[in-house]
């Protein structure tokens, strides 16, 4: 040993313990998975097998793990596992990922009679399979003697092979707890195959993907089923390569050339699947509470996320920096995608990961805008860090097609609040429809029919699912053209060109919506509160629901139909209006009594002072009266008015009946 490797070595025992670790583990992740094994590895130039269709044809090592150039290991796993032959496997692995030893040992090569034999029996099959012969395999220029006539029993340093209990503390909290040895990289040990998978730690740490851990561990220890390893999942190879090939990249490291996804199998995704769900339900499902994830399809979440916020609070405060970018709407995706990544969809204590297609339409639309004042795209949110396995449940259909909310008034509150663009006009934004939608904004306020407003909405903003655009039926249109047609008529207006109903189809489409479901307070309130008709974050209470209904249930039924509900909607759209106009500035939004009686005498309502100072006293407080009460109190006197015409209505004659005025039958019905 040189002096100085000696002098290097007395230093290093004089660094304090914790010191010694952190050295180690530096030195550890500098070294890649391939620098590690060589150094261990008497014979460096051979390596094991990693095609799962080739762990039983006799050897277990080999020159080419990716395999032979000119061979596509894909087309050869294809070809393997129609089983063909009985030699099928022989064959092609020892043609493509041959047996290690000399390049002209014609003993490890397979027999020509061998070739002619399989390429015999698979023919047929190759066909109907739409697969083809590998062109470069050529059974005339395989030897006749000397060589492989079928299938070698399997090389096996352990006869007979038995499980053994995970060890590794890497691995320990799998689904599974047994597995065996050698694995497919050729660790006789679990505490070598240990000291191995530990230098890709880091990555499971910062959560580049949830498959690698399972995938990693399916390799250093593969399950163990009736004696045998339970080979890795294809699937959870591509999606831990997919997240974290490129972060691995930034530092310079490559993607393991040990871990070739294309060589294994589908077999065992199941089980695989099992055990990233498992790592990933660990948490209960709870209603969601950040305001800007509050409004979504889903209402449950469950942390820690994929960043580590344990709180919901702690989740925001980190999320409040896009809200700028949300409010600005650079894309309709933001928010969806950053829901979906800081408060994830829960289900059945599930959490649904994040969409990659969410992620790149959001990034498309925002980052030019970031760019332009300095700001790049979070590397935390690079796209390539998820999947497309849960895009359908965020609103991604397979042809591309992205569901968004709705954001144009006019369609909001409805049966559903997903849209997509372009329209069915062929507007490419919602911005674009609601300009172009405005020319019904008076033709809707009519309600010439109760259809009207839904059919516009489902044309402008039409209904998505999974990505996927539903379109209006034909009878639909002609029930809403049926009752507004002849009023724009008298208005010298015709029924636009591009919704005439023989343009829209007759099936496979939306005949109607619920009309005929019925709404009682509490799912009036939700609709309210749905369509954003709040103050201040401030919704209104049940029992000011209560009242509107009774105002606009002109059937006594005790519950609303849709055209009594539009008609309600309009009604607090006014008053709030109103109130927002008037007297929201100050702080906090009230009604002064000064006010209350300017605004009462606006709408028409004269009171004597007694009858004022009841109400002042049922709806105010000591700072005035908030919006609620400014609903609520102006709604019970419309429903009064509306008492008092209809008994008007129902005198026998035209005579006046002494001198009683509405402004006493208010006194009365009040004090």
């Amino acid at each position: 040993m040189s002096e100085a490797l000696l002098n290097c070595a007395a230093q290093f025992l004089r660094f304090p313990k914790a010191m010694k670790c952190f050295i180690l583990v530096v030195v550890g992740l500098l070294l890649s998975p391939q620098q590690a094994h060589s150094a261990r590895d008497d014979r460096p130039n051979c390596k094991p097998v990693t095609a799962s269709f080739c762990q039983d044809v006799g050897y277990t090592t080999t020159l080419n793990p990716t395999g032979v150039t000119g061979y596509s290991l894909q087309q050869i796993g294809q070809i393997v596992e129609t089983a063909c032959s009985p030699a099928v496997a022989t064959l092609m692995c020892r043609i493509v990922v041959p047996e290690c030893s000399s390049a002209d040992d014609s003993r490890v090569k397979p027999c020509r009679a061998l070739c002619d034999k399989v390429k015999t029996d698979c023919e047929s099959v190759i066909r109907a399979k739409r697969l083809s012969w590998p062109t470069r395999l050529r059974c005339e220029a395989l030897p006749e003697s000397n060589c492989v006539q079928g299938l070698q029993p399997r090389v096996s340093p352990t006869s007979p092979a038995t499980c053994q209990t995970i060890s590794s503390t890497f691995c320990s909290d799998l689904l599974y707890t047994e597995t065996i040895l050698p694995n497919l990289l050729g660790h006789t040990t679990q505490e070598e195959a240990n000291l191995e998978v530990h230098q890709f730690l880091p990555l499971v740490r910062v959560g580049c993907s949830p498959h690698l851990k399972p995938f990693l561990c399916s390799l250093y220890t593969p399950q163990c089923v009736a004696g045998k390893a339970r080979p890795p999942c294809r699937t959870d190879c591509e999606q831990a390569r997919s997240g974290c090939e490129s972060l691995m990249n930034k530092f310079n490291f490559v993607w393991p050339e040990n871990f070739i996804c294309n060589t294994m199998t589908t077999e065992s995704c199941e089980q695989g699947q099992d055990s990233v769900d498992a790592q990933t339900s660990l948490a209960t499902c709870q209603t969601i509470t950040v305001p800007l994830c509050n409004d979504l399809p889903y209402t449950d979440t469950a942390l820690p996320n994929v960043f580590g916020h344990k709180t919901q609070q702690e989740a925001d405060m980190e999320l409040q920096q896009f809200y700028p970018l949300v409010k600005v709407r650079c894309s309709p995706h933001l928010k969806p995608f950053l829901c979906s990544v800081y408060t994830p969809e829960c289900v059945a204590g599930k959490v649904r990961p994040p969409c990659r297609t969410l992620c790149e339409q959001a990034r498309s639309g925002c980052e030019s805008l970031m760019n332009r004042f300095g700001f790049t795209w979070p590397a935390k949110l690079g796209c390539e860090a998820f999947t497309m396995e849960s895009c359908e449940h965020y609103g991604v259909s397979s042809s591309g097609g992205i569901c968004e909310p709705i954001t144009i008034p006019m369609c909001q509150g409805l049966s559903y609040n997903q849209t997509i663009s372009p329209n069915l006009l062929g507007h490419t934004s919602q911005r674009e429809a609601v300009m172009k939608m405005s020319f019904f904004n008076s033709i809707v306020q009519t309600v010439c029919s109760v259809d009207i407003r839904l059919f516009l909405c489902r044309v402008y903003a039409p209904q998505c699912v999974a990505g996927e655009v539903q379109r209006p039926c034909r009878s639909f249109c002609e029930r809403a053209k049926r009752g507004c047609e002849s009023l724009m008529n008298s208005f010298g207006v015709s029924w636009p060109a591009d919704l005439q109903c023989n343009l829209f189809p007759e099936e496979v489409c939306i005949s109607e919506d619920s009309r005929s479901e019925m709404l009682n307070a509490e799912a009036v309130l939700t609709k309210l509160n749905a369509g954003g008709f709040t103050v201040r974050g401030k919704s209104l209470s049940l029992k000011t629901a209560r009242l509107l209904l009774t105002l606009m249930d002109s059937d006594n039924t005790g519950d609303l139909d849709v055209l009594e509900l539009f008609k309600l909607e309009h009604y607090v759209a006014i008053i709030r209006r109103e109130y927002v106009e008037s007297y929201e500035s100050r702080n906090p939004s009230s009604v002064t009594q000064t006010q209350m009686e300017k605004a009462l005498s606006v709408h028409d309502f004269s009171l004597d002072d007694g009858t004022f100072r009841t109400l002042w006293r049922e709806h105010g407080s000591r700072g005035g009266i908030d919006y609620d009460e400014y609903v609520a109190l102006l709604t019970r006197l419309q429903i009064l008015r509306g008492r008092f015409k209809a008994h008007l209505l129902s005198l026998p004659c035209d005579c006046q009946v002494a001198s009683f005025s509405f402004k006493q039958f208010l006194k009365s019905a009040i004090i």
